[in-house]
């Protein structure tokens, strides 16, 4: 069989195939399944310090179809985790139990304020996670208290939080960067010199999916 392994910021890919954060990778019996089918990584749903609760709501997805029928796209008001940080601490120790050549990404998201992104990142660091990804792209539901997509339009506060999570952990930071933006280079630019290692792109674009134009209805 092929090699197919690369290296990133020092950390061995079994594969280039890494699931985003999602759906896809909400608890630990989902990520465990996606490593069993062979996936080389996966970045698991943003968790937070915050004490602000996560309704998902249904539905939340819309899907964007061609003429035949076929999807091309999709769309979502998908939140962060709706489950509490201990349980993530618990289950972060339980994957890389079961897959400790695979690679798992701690997406995480706070409010500005040093004091929680540092006690988040620390606290996730010890469980054995591979990198952090910092979710500066959320659009959905945060952006109201200054979180996600709020703070990566604000290159300044993208760099002194990189700067933070960098003060208190060695492992590789990726830095995911938001399309609401006129340009995306400013908040990369900040993110790499904070102490990123690189970032990621992107979250959700914005749009409405499935609108009944004679209800207004979903």
């Amino acid at each position: 069989m092929a090699d197919l392994s690369i290296e990133v910021n020092g950390i061995k890919f079994p594969n280039p195939f890494v699931i985003g954060s999602g759906p896809p990778s909400t608890n630990s019996k989902t990520i465990i399944k996606a490593f069993d089918n062979g996936w080389g990584g996966v970045s698991a749903k943003t968790v937070s310090l915050t004490e602000t609760p996560v309704i998902n709501v249904a539905p939340r997805y819309g899907k964007l179809k061609t003429p035949s029928g076929e999807i091309i796209g999709f769309e979502n008001i998908e939140l962060i985790s709706d489950r509490t940080l201990e349980m993530w601490l618990d289950e972060f120790k339980e994957i890389k139990d079961a897959h400790p050549d695979k690679v798992l990404i701690s997406s995480i998201m706070e409010k500005y304020n040093k004091d929680a992104w540092q006690e988040l990142t620390g606290r996730i660091a010890e469980t054995g996670v591979d990198m952090f990804e910092l979710n500066f792209s959320c659009p959905h539901g945060h952006t109201e208290e200054g979180m996600g997509a709020f703070m990566g339009q604000n290159p300044d506060m993208v760099r002194e939080v990189t700067g933070w999570v960098a003060e208190v952990t060695d492992l590789p930071i990726w830095a995911k960067m938001t399309p609401d933006i006129l340009d995306i280079t400013e908040p990369a630019k900040a993110a790499m010199e904070g102490g990123a290692s690189g970032v990621a792109a992107i979250n959700t674009i914005p749009s409405i999916l499935n609108i009944d134009l004679e209800t207004l209805a979903p």
